[in-house]
């Protein structure tokens, strides 16, 4: 696979940057032509409409939710017009993991791209950066104009995902390489350890989410960063187990990530302020939810009784976790394909991941 280098600024006034996401325009826009996917059409309707600026995915790593909403469930074709003022239509609303660890992913990537400080501001459901200050010349200027605050760096891609974002290695600074090379798979994981992607690994600020079209050696490259993540986390359990009046960290995900050992879960405050688990899980957590709402909901439709949404019913089923959907991933240490439910326990309220992140592929 061979993928292009991008040169262009990224944006984060007027925008909600994550742990995993920025926004990007590219200095010259024709370089988008040489990437693929299947959502190539709906990536160009968000360029569009965004003024030349589109949202990055980046490849490699998953960051916890800040910000997550389930998206809209289709209705059943028995209730479909069916609905009356009886019933008060479930809400999806929005969800995050417990805050510190995912506002430190985003800080420590507006930082390694050059953003000094940044002042949030929310309205409602939604959350973002109102200006940002960066340094030129040994003084700091803020910025609060949106698309006004050019932040130089560059991507490599090669697709688009599913919601139109091009899959992407960030890296602050401008290369060498002429705008719209194309590198190969060695060439890129020679500058791989440079990336945004890598040192948030690295830091145990994300964790590793790796699919099958990422090649193996860039992806023994990234297990390499999340080691050494997990690798801090464990040093610094050992220290507390010599020191325990010292203060636990809040900056690395590892030392608070149960899920291997297995975690209890009634309810969503269980994972959106208690503890981190995958966000991948914490997804399929919070659309379980979702859809037992919608459920009820659809229930009182056909049995034309009253429903109304109760926001503070947060009970979770997590048997019914890989109800949307139980894909088939790659085991890499047993080199086996089985499919996610095979490598997990999900039985009362418990939930298990027997194998670590870094060596599970997701095949879709």
């Amino acid at each position: 696979m061979q993928y292009v280098l991008i040169k262009g600024s990224f944006h984060v006034v007027g925008f909600s940057p994550d742990g995993d996401s920025m926004m990007f325009k590219a200095e010259n826009p024709a370089h988008w032509d040489k990437i693929g996917g299947d959502n190539k059409e709906l990536f160009n309707e968000k360029l569009a409409s965004g003024d030349g600026a589109v949202q990055l995915r980046l490849q490699g790593i998953d960051a916890l939710e800040t910000h997550y909403s389930p998206t809209s469930l289709p209705t059943p074709a028995d209730v479909k017009g069916k609905e009356s003022s009886l019933q008060g239509k479930p809400v999806p609303g929005g969800y995050h993991q417990p805050a510190a660890i995912g506002q430190m992913a985003t800080d420590k990537f507006m930082q390694i791209m050059g953003v000094k400080k940044a002042e949030w501001k929310s309205w409602g459901k939604n959350t973002w950066i109102e200006r940002a200050c960066f340094e030129r010349d040994g003084q700091e200027y803020w910025v609060k104009e949106k698309l006004q605050d050019y932040i130089p760096g560059y991507i490599v891609t090669s697709e688009v995902e599913k919601n139109g974002r091009p899959i992407s290695w960030v890296f602050p600074g401008l290369p060498d390489d002429e705008d719209g090379a194309d590198l190969s798979k060695t060439a890129l994981a020679s500058r791989l350890k440079r990336s945004v992607n890598y040192q948030l690994l690295k830091a145990g600020l994300v964790y590793p989410y790796f699919f099958m079209t990422l090649a193996g050696s860039l992806r023994k490259v990234m297990i390499t960063g999340a080691k050494q993540g997990q690798f801090s986390a464990r040093r610094k359990r050992d220290y507390l187990e010599r020191k325990p009046e010292a203060a636990p960290p809040r900056s690395n995900l590892w030392f608070y990530d149960q899920t291997a050992d297995g975690v209890d879960i009634t309810t969503l405050h269980d994972v959106t302020e208690a503890m981190e688990v995958y966000p991948y899980l914490f997804r399929k957590l919070v659309k379980a939810w979702y859809g037992r709402q919608m459920d009820m909901y659809w229930n009182a439709i056909r049995s034309k009784t009253a429903f109304t949404f109760d926001p503070e019913d947060k009970q979770v089923e997590v048997e019914k976790l890989l109800d949307d959907g139980d894909p088939y991933v790659f085991v890499v240490s047993e080199q086996d394909f089985v499919k996610l439910s095979e490598i997990m326990t999900l039985k009362g309220s418990r939930l298990q991941l027997k194998y670590s992140p870094t060596d599970i592929v997701f095949l879709s």
